[in-house]
C-alpha cells in the first residue's frame, strides 16, 4: 500500500511540474511578502491552543483533567508524526497514547481525540456548506457539489447527535445505534469490543456544555486555519477573496484524506492548481508555490515537534 501512495505523489508532482516553468514558481516563492508569511505561520499557534483548549474541554467531560501545555506538546510532537508516518492522521494515534500516560484507559482516549478530531472536520464542513451560497462558480465546476456537502454535513450531523444527546432526548437513537448488539452471541468477542467502544463514548451523552464549547472552539480553529492559507495567498499577491477560501480550503482538507498518497502530496498539489488556476485563473507556478509554502510550513511545524519529542521525558 505504502508503495502504491509513493507512486501515486510521485507521479503527480511529475505531471504538475513537467507543465511548470520551475524558475517561475521559485521567483514567486521569493517575490512573496515575508512579514505576511510570516503572520501566517504564527497562526499554527493560535491553532495548537484552541485545538488543546477544546481537547482539554472533551477530557473534562469524560471526567479527565490533563494541562493545556501539555496537550500542545502532545499536539506539536504529533505533528511530527504526521509527516514521519505515510499518513495525514498518523499523529492522532501518538495522541491517544500519549493521553493514554495519564491514567486514562486507552480505549476512552482514543474516543475523546476520534471526537476531536470529528468536530474540527465538522466544522470546517459548516464553513463551506456556508460558503458555497457566495462560490457560485465553483458549483458549476463540480456537478452536485451542493448536494454531496449538504449529505456529507448532514451525515455528520446525525453523529454529533447520537454521541451527545441523551436518549431521553433522541427517542432511544443511541440505543438503535448499537441494536444490533442484541443480535450477536452473548459473550462473544465481537459483542464485547462493541460493548468497549460504546462505553467509551457514553460519557459524551448529555454533555452539551461541552459540546457547545468544543463546536465554538473548532468554528474559531478552522478560520483560523482558512485565514492562514488566505494570508499565504495574499504574500503571493493572488487577488482571491477570503469567501473564496472558505469553500477552497474545506474541500482540500477533505481531499488530503483520502488515502492514496503519501501525506496528500500530489493531490494537494493538484487540488490546489485546478481551483487557484482553473477557476479562478491564478497563475500556474504561483498555485504551485502556494501549495508548497504551505506545505513547508507543515514540514517545519514537524521538525519543531520533533526537536519537543527528543527532549521530552
Amino acid at each position: 500500500m505504502a508503495g502504491f501512495k509513493l507512486l501515486v505523489s510521485v507521479s503527480l508532482i511529475y505531471l504538475l511540474i513537467s507543465r511548470a516553468e520551475v524558475g517561475k514558481i521559485w521567483q514567486s516563492m521569493a517575490n512573496a511578502n515575508m512579514l505576511l508569511i510570516g503572520l501566517s505561520f504564527l497562526l499554527h499557534g493560535v491553532g495548537y491552543f484552541s485545538s488543546s483548549y477544546r481537547w482539554q474541554i472533551l477530557l473534562r467531560a469524560q471526567g479527565f483533567d490533563v494541562p493545556v501545555m501539555y496537550l500542545v506538546r502532545s499536539y506539536a510532537v504529533a505533528m511530527f508524526f504526521n509527516n514521519l508516518l505515510p499518513s495525514t492522521i498518523g499523529g492522532d494515534g501518538y495522541r491517544a497514547l500519549d493521553t493514554a500516560k495519564c491514567e486514562i484507559p486507552k480505549l476512552k482516549a482514543l474516543a475523546i481525540v476520534l471526537v476531536e478530531r470529528f468536530l474540527g472536520m465538522f466544522a470546517l464542513l459548516a464553513f463551506a456548506v456556508l460558503a458555497l451560497t457566495l462560490a457560485t462558480e465553483l458549483t458549476m465546476e463540480i456537478e452536485h457539489l451542493w448536494l454531496l456537502s449538504l449529505v456529507t454535513f448532514a451525515a455528520m450531523l446525525a453523529v454529533i447527535w447520537v454521541i451527545f444527546f441523551r436518549k431521553s432526548q433522541q427517542s432511544g437513537a443511541a440505543d438503535d445505534a448499537f441494536g444490533f448488539l442484541k443480535k450477536l452471541p452473548a459473550g462473544g468477542l465481537v459483542r464485547k469490543q462493541v460493548l468497549k467502544i460504546k462505553e467509551a463514548f457514553a460519557p459524551f451523552q448529555g454533555q452539551m456544555q461541552a459540546l457547545t464549547w468544543s463546536l465554538g472552539l473548532s468554528l474559531l480553529l478552522q478560520f483560523n486555519v482558512i485565514f492562514h492559507y488566505y494570508m499565504i495567498s495574499e504574500a503571493l499577491g493572488l487577488t482571491i477573496p477570503l469567501a473564496k477560501f472558505l469553500v477552497i480550503i474545506p474541500l482540500a482538507m477533505f481531499i488530503q484524506m483520502v488515502p492514496v498518497s503519501i501525506n496528500g502530496i500530489g493531490i494537494r498539489e493538484s487540488f490546489y492548481v485546478f481551483f487557484l488556476t482553473t477557476v479562478y485563473g491564478a497563475p500556474y507556478e504561483t498555485s504551485l508555490a502556494f501549495s508548497w509554502i504551505a506545505y513547508g510550513m507543515i514540514l517545519l511545524l514537524g521538525i519543531l515537534g520533533g526537536i519537543i519529542y527528543a527532549f521530552r521525558k
